[in-house]
């Protein structure tokens, strides 16, 4: 004959297993809710960081480019002059413009090619608003790849800074995309930047200083 299990054991043997169904459950759901709070900051943290290093490639190629072959960027444009010495038009030449645009653009596509990983954390303190916490935090791998060609393209503008004086400005508008490779997962982020080439003030009125050269 079968004898009857006391009621007491098996109540804590369900009470128990409940309990672990619970705590299963209340973790899942934390984990969701942490994840849900880390994703959004973390791919934030990740584009900034994409695009700064993008553009600190950028402007460091250019300004790299220019210092170690000035004689590229000279006579990019001419200026002509009044009988009286004073300042009349300012001309560019489209040809020399055009080439030193294809300088700088190689120079950047090089370096965007060399920029190192980096590894990200972001602290559990700014998730949960703990100052305790703020040194303390997950980290993950972020790789900066570049994808197809930068783009360049030559800006000439003029703009009258004072009374009777202009500034001349030639500017080189850059433009990318770089796949934003997070702990495996890739994302497309595109780059934008405005590099300055020349800019030279000058003495007069805005009519008649700016003159585009022919090809």
């Amino acid at each position: 004959m079968r004898r009857a299990t006391p009621l007491l054991p098996r109540l804590k043997v369900r009470l128990r297993g409940i309990l672990v169904l619970l705590m299963a459950a209340a973790l899942w759901y934390a984990g969701r809710a942490i994840d849900a709070k880390i994703q959004p900051a973390l791919q934030e943290l990740a584009e900034y960081e994409s695009r700064a290093s993008t553009v600190e490639a950028m402007n460091t190629a250019i300004s790299r480019e220019m210092q170690e072959h000035p004689e590229r960027y000279e006579n990019l444009y001419s200026i002509t002059c009044t009988q009286e010495g004073r300042f009349a038009t300012v001309e560019s030449d489209s040809v020399a413009l055009n080439r030193a645009r294809m300088y700088l653009v190689e120079a950047v596509t090089q370096a965007l090619q060399a920029i190192p990983e980096k590894e990200l954390r972001i602290p559990w303190g700014s998730l949960l608003d703990s100052a305790l916490l703020n040194d303390r935090g997950p980290g993950w791998s972020l790789c900066i790849q570049p994808r197809g060609y930068v783009e360049g393209e030559i800006r000439e503008s003029v703009r009258e800074v004072e009374i009777n004086r202009v500034e001349y400005c030639i500017d080189l508008e850059l433009s990318t995309a770089v796949n934003m490779i997070l702990d495996g997962d890739t994302h497309l982020l595109y780059v934008d930047n405005t590099v300055p080439v020349a800019h030279v003030l000058l003495d007069g009125t805005t009519p008649g200083y700016y003159s585009q050269g022919d090809a």
